[in-house]
């Protein structure tokens, strides 16, 4: 154990006389339990095609006159180019990402030859390389590759991946050995606690930055209410994080992982104090299913939340805080279970709960199969109910009842918009909570129905669809793109 000096400590007195000897005993501690781990931190490079935004052709007339001027080769000229404004083909571009990981455990291959080393990552350090509303299926081209710190590439395969708490396994064969971390346990952390980073940020590669727990169980994201994907409880630390830490590891103090790093809040886009991880608690669950099974099944009872915590209404005793249900899906176990819309959530398996995203997380990491007691606020009465946990897939959210990076489900009978992708070409066109009427001149009332006639018209080459809508009580209709080509340029 090692005691630091306070501020009221006197340099001259003879106690303080081995201080400097206990600071370079900590920070040589600091420098070896570094030395150890990092072997274990990799780097990310992703690489995938996509189609550059396809061209009119109505104004590139110049453009293309110069190319055709200033280079003599037949590719390079105008030809290339669909000359004096004739419609090009999309042309392919090579897009590029990088991140960080770190080499949690290994199994032996079928041939016995090689060993298959499991890496974590961010989902979103690897989402260039997959295919949209997919957890593992590969962008035609796309590569994964998993750079060691001795500089040594791996070719890497995607196991799967989870959209809720952002999380990624890739695995590759080697020959060879490597060095693992250990899970640790993040729920035993305290505020004040050392926090240590590990990654790739801006390509700098072996990257080792220092700091605290600065909050436990913070609630970071949208207020979306949506209930099976989006934002989770984070460990929130002042560790110094950049673009390329995600998927890194944050580690305590023995060297085990407690958070997988995830974003930053910073009003420039660089670290300003505060990073948020996932928690190992939670990280470890999503992981070892993914190695399982390829994807995550996760517990739902069939609610739907408002984003914003109650308090004080009128049944409420002060300092009494909730969450309201907003909606109960039909024949759903909290259905079956008597619960309401209007209910008010104040707590889950004896955890006061103050923001939909408790409730999400509480629930999600109970097993399927076991139950929840919720306790309730109906008007003025309290009321204790053990609801049995459903299985939720995240590999179903992934590829069912979803378009162009967006959720489509039903909703007291209704077709609505249930969330949208940050990516998605439709997310200018498109709000939560719009209710879809028609495609074209057609009614839509079946979300696989309306995906499938979606997927029917882009396979046969149409550009762009009409949908008609309902937002705020108001009947309105918009042109939405099938692809980049598309796209209109906003005005």
């Amino acid at each position: 154990m090692y005691s630091f000096l306070s501020y009221g400590d006197n340099i001259g007195d003879s106690k303080s006389e081995s201080a400097p000897v206990t600071l370079s005993k900590i920070q040589d501690e600091f420098a070896h339990l570094i030395e150890n781990f990092l072997p274990s931190v990799v780097n990310i490079e992703v690489t995938w095609e996509e189609l550059a935004q396809e061209s009119s052709g109505d104004n590139d007339f110049l453009q293309d006159f110069l190319e055709g001027f200033l280079f003599r080769d037949k590719e390079s000229s105008g030809q290339r180019r669909g000359f004096r404004g004739a419609p090009r083909a999309p042309q392919k571009q090579k897009m590029a990402s990088q991140g960080s990981g770190f080499i949690i455990g290994s199994k032996a291959s079928k041939d016995g030859k090689q060993k298959i080393i499991h890496v974590v990552t961010n989902r979103h350090v690897i989402a260039g390389a997959l295919k949209r509303n997919s957890s593992s299926a590969y962008r035609p081209g796309a590569k994964v590759k998993v750079r060691l710190q001795s500089g040594v590439s791996y070719e890497a395969e995607i196991l799967g991946s989870d959209l809720m708490c952002d999380i990624a396994v890739l695995a590759f064969k080697s020959e060879d050995s490597h060095p693992i971390l250990s899970w640790g346990d993040s729920s035993m952390v305290k505020q004040g606690h050392f926090a240590l980073a590990a990654g790739n940020p801006f390509g700098l590669g072996g990257t080792v930055t220092v700091g605290r727990i600065s909050y436990k169980n913070r609630e970071f994201g949208a207020d979306t209410g949506d209930t099976t994907e989006g934002p989770d409880l984070f460990l929130q630390s002042d560790a110094a994080m950049n673009r390329g830490n995600s998927g890194g590891p944050l580690l305590n103090i023995q060297g085990k992982v407690i958070g997988v790093n995830t974003a930053i809040f910073s009003p420039t886009g660089t670290y300003a104090g505060i990073s948020f991880s996932v928690p190992s608690v939670r990280a470890k669950i999503v992981v070892d299913q993914i190695i399982e099974s390829g994807f995550v099944h996760r517990g739902v009872i069939g609610v739907f939340l408002h984003p914003r915590g109650v308090s004080g209404t009128e049944h409420m005793t002060k300092g009494m805080r909730g969450v309201l249900i907003k909606e109960v899906s039909p024949g759903s176990s909290a259905d079956k279970k008597g619960v309401r819309a209007g209910d008010i959530i104040l707590s889950v398996n004896g955890t006061l709960v103050k923001h939909w995203i408790q409730v999400r997380s509480i629930i999600g990491f109970v097993k399927p199969g076991q139950s929840v007691k919720l306790t309730l606020l109906r008007g003025k009465n309290k009321i204790d109910i053990d609801v049995p946990v459903e299985s939720f897939s995240s590999d179903t959210l992934q590829r069912s009842n979803q378009f162009m990076g967006v959720a489509f489900g039903l909703s007291s009978g209704k077709l609505k918009v249930q969330h949208i992708e940050e990516d998605s070409l439709w997310k200018n066109g498109l709000i939560v909570e719009d209710e879809i009427l028609r495609l074209g001149d057609q009614e839509i009332k079946d979300p696989k129905l309306f995906i499938d006639q979606l997927n029917q018209l882009q396979e046969k080459g149409v550009k762009r669809v009409i949908i008609t809508l309902k937002r705020k009580e108001k009947e309105i209709s918009i042109i939405l793109p099938l692809n980049h080509g598309g796209e209109y340029e906003s005005s």
